[in-house]
């Protein structure tokens, strides 16, 4: 996969010019995620669709022990997510996915201190999922730097940009079996992907391996319903 030069402090700052010190959510603070007043705490999978109300359980979250999908938000606007932010997540210890969810431009200021993505359990293979992200501008996951097992999946994010300015090899053991593609033309995105960029940089898996992929994954998120909700939590 192609890369240009980025910010060392910012492994997935996107655009290039933003960097994670800068990255205050809108209306928050820069209070560290983790203080006295606020002791870490350990929350099961989350299951997250159709109202943008539904992500205030993440609030007191800073480990999910399980996976984080976000899927299934027709009706939400970019001002729907602002002053949304969850900056006392640091771990996700299975995958995160995000499918559909309108209007959301970027996961700079929902995740700013995101940093591990375990991939105990995965989607089909991966641990970071992004597909039909119709809205999303931007990547945004300034802190992340490791995704211990599994491979990234990003598809079908027709206004996502700089991809091509990613090295996934600094927080992957592998990047063989990451798909990347029918994302937006990085030509047409400004110069923030730097010059030497050839179309996406995508990482493309054989279409028949493709096809199937995405037919088992339109299945499992429109029919499957959510997991069952759980009150009680490691007691």
């Amino acid at each position: 996969m192609k890369t240009t030069a980025r910010p060392p402090s910012s492994l997935l700052s996107l655009p290039l010019n933003s960097h994670p010190s800068a990255s205050v959510p809108h209306g928050g603070s820069s209070k560290p995620a983790f203080s006295r007043d606020h002791p870490a705490a350990l929350c099961p999978s989350k299951d997250i669709r159709n109202n943008v109300t539904t992500l205030m359980s993440l609030e007191n979250c800073t480990v999910i022990e399980g996976h984080l999908k976000i899927l299934l938000m027709f009706r939400t606007t970019p001002e729907d997510f602002r002053g949304i932010s969850f900056p006392r997540l640091r771990v996700v210890t299975d995958y995160l996915l995000l499918f559909r969810v309108y209007g959301l431009e970027s996961l700079a200021d929902l995740f700013p201190n995101l940093t591990v993505i375990r991939g105990n359990n995965l989607f089909f293979n991966y641990a970071l999922v992004l597909f039909e992200m119709l809205q999303l501008k931007e990547l945004g996951l300034h802190s992340l730097a490791n995704i211990t097992r599994g491979a990234v999946r990003i598809e079908k994010n027709p206004d996502l940009c700089y991809l091509a300015t990613l090295d996934w090899s600094k927080i992957l053991d592998t990047v063989e079996d990451n798909y990347i593609t029918d994302n937006k033309n990085e030509r047409e995105c400004g110069d923030a992907g730097g010059e030497g960029t050839e179309d996406s940089g995508e990482t493309k898996l054989l279409p028949s391996r493709s096809n199937t992929h995405m037919r088992t994954l339109y299945l499992y998120l429109y029919l499957y319903p959510p997991p069952p909700r759980v009150t009680s939590f490691g007691q």
